[in-house]
């Protein structure tokens, strides 16, 4: 073979390993026989307990032949275990359930590969992420003003977020304490001059600050303050459909935090994982999901709170809120304890 041809066909191998695609779903039966080979799963979730499990057995129930194994922990430690894992040369987990900032973090680190699931075809295109890395959206949580209905009438309830810098609510406003990452997505949306003026404003509102969503919103329904910032918006509906006189605002921006699977770059059982993305993705997943009280975002799928999403202008934190947060985060914690 001549020199020329040689490097050509050279020049060709070389072409095609840099540009090999993303993993892509196999048709369906493929990619079930090539999970039976695997026969195993490993999954890291930040669900609670109970979702996890349902999750889960959802999934085993329908593909049996598929061992599932597990770890349930907040996105810190899902992420710390992964990190060690891959520092160690241990890979574990095949595939992981965890927010934006996570992803983003594990990402940058070469801990992930692409996986272009089919079942995004059917979510809205700006929700998806054409590298493949992300696939959107296993579910979203929204966040929400929020107040007290027995001391604050719909008529004089908050429909801003300058709303919550009105004189009326000094001194009768709680506040989580720690949203960095609120402050970090609302960057993007209004500039950080505007979005660093508007805290500092908050703070001479004299917030009281607390740790936890939860526990702020069931302060607030006893009557500690009238008005809140920093809540999820599903955990207040249902706290009150446990009969707390709450209330959700959702003023715009509407800043909807997605939840996303994951496929690990060492996955052991890629095959599984990718099965394991696809059913949650799909119609099937995504209603099931939607039934256990999470927000979905798959057309034709009804929420338990439709009000959620319905009509609503969401505000999709994007995965890159990772590159700036580190200096973010500190901006917002200066403010807080400048006041």
């Amino acid at each position: 073979m001549e020199i020329h041809s040689i490097s050509r066909v050279i020049a060709l191998v070389v072409w095609s390993i840099w540009f090999l695609p993303p993993l892509t779903g196999l048709g369906e039966s493929s990619l079930i026989d090539e999970a039976k080979k695997e026969g195993k799963l490993v999954f890291y979730s930040t669900m609670t307990a109970e979702h996890h499990d349902k999750v889960v057995q959802a999934f085993h129930s329908k593909y049996p032949f598929i061992k599932i194994e597990g770890f349930r922990a907040n996105p810190v430690r899902v992420v710390n275990r992964v990190l060690t894992e891959g520092r160690a040369g241990r890979p574990l987990v095949d595939v992981i359930n965890v927010d934006e900032l996570s992803g983003w973090v594990l990402r940058e680190k070469g801990f992930l590969q692409p996986y272009k699931s089919k079942e995004t075809d059917a979510f809205p295109e700006h929700f998806r992420d054409p590298e493949g890395f992300f696939p959107c959206c296993t579910y979203v949580i929204t966040n929400s003003l929020g107040y007290n209905k027995k001391l604050v009438s719909k008529e004089e309830a908050p429909r801003t977020f300058q709303d919550l810098l009105l004189p009326k609510w000094k001194g009768k406003l709680g506040m989580e304490s720690d949203l960095a990452k609120l402050f970090a997505a609302l960057v993007p949306i209004w500039g950080k001059e505007r979005t660093v003026n508007y805290f500092q404003a908050l703070m001479k509102q004299q917030p009281s600050m607390r740790s936890g969503r939860t526990l702020l919103a069931q302060l607030m329904a006893a009557g500690e303050f009238s008005v809140g910032l920093g809540f999820y918006a599903y955990r207040i509906l249902e706290l009150q459909e446990k009969g707390l006189p709450l209330e959700i605002v959702q003023a715009d921006p509407v800043v909807a935090w997605p939840w996303r699977l994951l496929l690990l770059r060492d996955a052991r059982h890629p095959k599984s994982a990718s099965l394991f993305i696809d059913y949650m993705l799909s119609e099937e997943g995504q209603r099931y999901l939607a039934s256990l009280g999470r927000t979905v975002l798959r057309p034709g799928i009804k929420n338990k709170y439709p009000q959620l999403v319905e009509g609503v202008k969401l505000h999709l934190v994007r995965p890159d809120i990772g590159r700036d947060y580190e200096t973010l985060s500190k901006a917002y914690y200066n403010i807080v304890n400048a006041r």
